[in-house]
C-alpha cells in the first residue's frame, strides 16, 4: 500500500459505536529530520512501539521497532553503531505505512488491523493530514471506559513540584507546601520592613493631596509586588515552576516523560495562578483611576482586567515567575508525574471535596502563611515594643 493509502471499507451506518477519529490518540509525531536515536526514545515510550513521522500535519510513515533493529544491526560494530544514531530518520528507519480513515467505524477498525496483520495504525485523511494514532488497545480502553485523566493541577515550592488529579497528589507534600506558605509571609514581612525603612526618605509626590493617599498606596502596592515577583526570579521556586508548567504540559499532549523532552514544553500554562494575580492587578487599577476618572476609572479597569489578564499573566509568568528549569528540576517533576499516573491508575474512584482541596496542597500553603503570622503575633505579644510598632501595620502585611 501507498502511505497514505486508507484501509478498505464499507459505508458506515449510523450506530452508537465511536469512530475511528474519536478513539485515535494525538500522539505527536516526529520530523523526519530528527536524530535516529531521539525516535528510538519515543518508540521505546510509545504505546504502540511505533511513533510516526509527521512534516508541516502530514503523515510521512512511522519508525518502527523492527525498522529500528533493522537499520541498527546493519551496523558492523557498537561505537559505528552509537554514530548510526545521529543520523536523520529520513532514508534511514522511515517506513510507508497505510493510513485508517477517521470514519471508519470500531468494526471496520478491527478489521482493518486483522487485514494488515498490525497491532496499530495512524489515523489520516485520504491527502495525508494527520489525526494521531489507533490500536488493539484503544479498543480495549473504549470497552472498558476508564477515567480519563481529568485537568492537572500544580504547585511549585522552593524544594520540588506538587502535582494533583483532585483524586490523588504526588510530588512533594506536607511540610515543603508549609514552608511554601510560610516563605510567601517572610518574604512580605521583609519587603513591608524595607519599605517602610525607606518610606522616610522618599521624596512626597507633587500631586494635589486628595489623590495623594490613594497614588502612594498604589505605588506601594506595585512596588511591592515587583520586588516580589523579582524575588521569585531569582530563587529556586522560579524554576521548579517552570518545571511544573512544562510536565503538566507534556502529560496533556501526551509526550514522553524524558528529560530532554519535558525541557520543550512551554514554561507558560493558561491555567497557572500568575494569571488570576494579574487580574487582581488590573482590577485593582480601578482604586488608583477612581480619584482622576471617576467611576470611568473601574470601568476602565474591568475592560483591561477582561481583555488582557492573560496577556499580562502569560507575561509574568515568561519574565518573572518562572525561569528555565535545570535538568535536576526536570527530573523530580518526571517522578512527581510518573507517580501521580500510578496512583490515579490505582485509584480511579472520585474524592470528597475536603479531599481533591487537601490534595490541590492550598491548605497546607495556607496553614504555612497562617504559622508565620502566628509566629509574628507571638513576638508581638512577648516583646511589647515589637507590639506597638507592628499594630498599625497588621493590615498591609496580610494578603
Amino acid at each position: 500500500m501507498s502511505a497514505f493509502a486508507t484501509a478498505p471499507s464499507t459505508p458506515s451506518t449510523p450506530h452508537a459505536s465511536p469512530l475511528v477519529h474519536e478513539l485515535a490518540r494525538p500522539l505527536p509525531g516526529i520530523s523526519p529530520y530528527e536524530r535516529v536515536g531521539v525516535a528510538a526514545e519515543w518508540v521505546r515510550v510509545s504505546p504502540y512501539r511505533c511513533v510516526p513521522v509527521v512534516s508541516g500535519g502530514i503523515l510521512l510513515g512511522l519508525v518502527t521497532e523492527e525498522s529500528l533493529a533493522t537499520y541498527l544491526h546493519s551496523a558492523p560494530d557498537s561505537p559505528e553503531r552509537r554514530h548510526w544514531l545521529e543520523a536523520q530518520v529520513e532514508g534511514t528507519v522511515l517506513v510507508p505505512t497505510s493510513a485508517l480513515s477517521p470514519l471508519l467505524s470500531v468494526q471496520e477498525l478491527q478489521a482493518a488491523l486483522a487485514e494488515e496483520g498490525v497491532d496499530a495504525l495512524p489515523v489520516a485523511e485520504s491527502n495525508g493530514l494527520y489525526y494521531g494514532m489507533v490500536g488493539h488497545g484503544d479498543l480495549v480502553r473504549e470497552l472498558l471506559r476508564p477515567l480519563a485523566l481529568p485537568p492537572l493541577g500544580g504547585m511549585a515550592t522552593p524544594v520540588g513540584v506538587h502535582l494533583s488529579t483532585g483524586t490523588v497528589s504526588a510530588g512533594v507534600r506536607g511540610a515543603a507546601l508549609v514552608l511554601t506558605g510560610f516563605c510567601f509571609f517572610f518574604t512580605q514581612l521583609s519587603l513591608f520592613v524595607v519599605l517602610s525603612l525607606l518610606e522616610p526618605y522618599l521624596p512626597a509626590l507633587p500631586i494635589p493631596p486628595v489623590w495623594r493617599e490613594t497614588i502612594e498606596q498604589a505605588l506601594t502596592a506595585v512596588i511591592t509586588l515587583a520586588a516580589f515577583l523579582g524575588l521569585v526570579r531569582l530563587s529556586p521556586l522560579a524554576g521548579f515552576h517552570a518545571a511544573e508548567h512544562q510536565v503538566v504540559h507534556a502529560l496533556e499532549r501526551h509526550v514522553p516523560l524524558l528529560v530532554d523532552q519535558v525541557g520543550r514544553m512551554p514554561r507558560v500554562h493558561p491555567r497557572c495562578g500568575t494569571n488570576l494575580l494579574a487580574g487582581s492587578f488590573l482590577l485593582g487599577l480601578g482604586g488608583v483611576l477612581a480619584p482622576l476618572l471617576g467611576e470611568a476609572g473601574y470601568v476602565l479597569s474591568g475592560i483591561l482586567a477582561l481583555f488582557f489578564w492573560r496577556s499580562l499573566g502569560a507575561w509574568l509568568q515568561e519574565k518573572l515567575t518562572t525561569r528555565p528549569a535545570t535538568e535536576a528540576q526536570l527530573t523530580q517533576a518526571i517522578v512527581a508525574a510518573k507517580t501521580l499516573l500510578e496512583h490515579h491508575e490505582a485509584r480511579p474512584e472520585p474524592a470528597t471535596l475536603q479531599q481533591r482541596l487537601w490534595n490541590s496542597g492550598m491548605p497546607q500553603m495556607f496553614l504555612g502563611f497562617a504559622l508565620g503570622v502566628g509566629i509574628l503575633a507571638l513576638l508581638g505579644l512577648l516583646i511589647p515594643s515589637l507590639g506597638e510598632v507592628l499594630r498599625p501595620h497588621w493590615q498591609a502585611l496580610l494578603p
